[in-house]
């Protein structure tokens, strides 16, 4: 059997056992009919809440849409007055909450692996239609995870995103060239401050050839308060990176 016919049997496969035992929706609880392999519906999908206009120029955190944004596009959060980044911006995609919050738990700590290709696919929307990065990337580097965490997850989510995009650009994803070596507590429940203290030096580049005078995108899955793509950032700009920016899945704020 050729591995195209084959892929077509795992098919009809899927097909007819989702058909006969329908996924439960982990969000609106009705039985998915047409499954992809993992227990979001279509519907609950598509009410993801999106970032827009307005937010910080630096972060991307959601900024009230006030008289002062009409007057003043280009603003910064009271975050980013105070504090210097070394990436040149960062964007989110969506909201971490209610569904995309889901998704994201479901794909990370239960191992619905397939929900890479919609949560990717939404990225690259974001990309097609966000002017900020056109013809400026030419690697992306996945967050990493340390060897511990890699090896009890079994995938890096990050690496999973970045595949969607880097196929759909032709853009190289890069996993071995920043690796993180301190192993870290989760920082879940963590204060900024804690959060800093806790990733400082964590990361380390392996292969600064393949990043001197690179234009370089971060992917990450959550942005909290921005102190893991920061030291990220840290460790590519010593190695020579010509621009660092940065592109997460949610945005907690």
């Amino acid at each position: 059997i050729s591995m195209n016919n084959q892929n077509m049997i795992e098919y009809i496969k899927e097909g007819l056992f989702n058909f006969i035992f329908p996924l439960d929706c982990k969000i609106c609880e009705k039985p998915i009919r047409e499954s992809k392999g993992y227990s979001i519906c279509v519907d609950c999908f598509k009410t993801i809440e999106l970032i827009e206009h307005p937010y910080c120029i630096k972060c991307g955190k959601p900024l009230l849409f006030t008289d002062f944004f009409k007057q003043h596009r280009e603003i910064l959060c009271l975050d980013c007055k105070r504090k210097k980044y070394s990436f040149e911006f960062s964007r989110s995609i969506g909201i971490y909450n209610k569904v995309l919050k889901k998704c994201i738990h479901l794909f990370k700590y239960y191992g619905e692996k397939k929900l890479a290709k919609p949560l990717g696919e939404l990225m690259v929307d974001y990309l097609l239609k966000n002017d900020e990065f056109k013809k400026r990337i030419d690697l992306i580097i996945p967050v990493p995870l340390h060897k511990n965490d890699l090896k009890n997850r079994g995938f890096n989510q990050s690496f999973l995103l970045g595949k969607v995009i880097g196929d759909y650009f032709s853009v190289p994803v890069k996993e071995k060239v920043l690796v993180k070596k301190k192993f870290t507590p989760y920082q879940v429940n963590l204060s900024k401050r804690e959060r800093e203290k806790n990733i400082l030096e964590a990361f380390l580049v392996e292969r600064p050839e393949e990043i001197k005078g690179k234009n370089i995108l971060i992917l990450d899955d959550v942005f909290t308060t921005g102190s893991t793509v920061e030291e990220c950032a840290k460790e590519l700009m010593k190695a020579r990176a010509n621009n660092i920016f940065v592109l997460t899945l949610a945005r907690n704020v």
